[in-house]
């Protein structure tokens, strides 16, 4: 693989992983079911290697693939129109433009969660990252400094109430100035 080639295949990959629940979403959104839409998301992503260089760096990625993700979603939906329960088109447009509202809405919602989370006290901080990180509970992260569960959950639900004030407040100040 060239130098090009292998770039041009890490900033897919990064950007695949960032937005790969977004595009889950968006796609189950339109076929209602978890198994259908994961083989359609496999099925897009696929696609979107394949034709990553029509996507221009730099662009909307999230755009991109919304629309290469709806193609395999209406694909998909062809396949099976038999089945009764199966959406009409200006339907499954209808849902793919609210999965997309929602999707912007959650990512500038993780965007404000970084930013509040950046802005806790370190030790805060380090409890946020030792109760959330893979496989861990606050029972395991209390056990670990030596705190009771029940004063970790405590401080925890402060920290919640914390950042869930922050991310009202960024969210508000982005939609005033956005």
């Amino acid at each position: 693989m060239e130098n090009s080639d292998s770039t041009r295949h890490e900033e897919f990959v990064s950007l695949f992983v960032r937005h790969e629940a977004a595009v889950f979403s968006f796609v189950l959104a339109m076929v209602q079911n978890t198994a259908d839409a994961e083989d359609v998301v496999q099925r897009a992503s696929i696609t979107m290697w394949r034709c990553f260089d029509q996507y221009q760096s730099g662009t909307n990625f999230l755009n991109w693939a919304f629309q290469v993700a709806k193609n395999a979603a209406l694909n998909h939906l062809t396949k099976v129109r038999r089945d009764r329960h199966v959406f009409g088109e200006k339907l499954i447009a209808l849902l793919a433009e609210q999965a997309d509202e929602r999707a912007e809405h959650l990512d500038a919602r993780r965007r404000a969660l970084d930013f509040c989370v950046e802005k806790l006290p370190a030790n805060d901080q380090e409890m946020v990252a030792g109760c959330y990180a893979e496989s861990a509970t606050i029972r395991s992260f209390a056990e670990k400094s030596g705190e009771t569960a029940n004063k970790i959950y405590k401080r925890v639900n402060r920290i919640r109430r914390q950042l869930q004030k922050c991310i009202e407040r960024q969210i508000g100040m982005v939609e005033v100035t956005g």
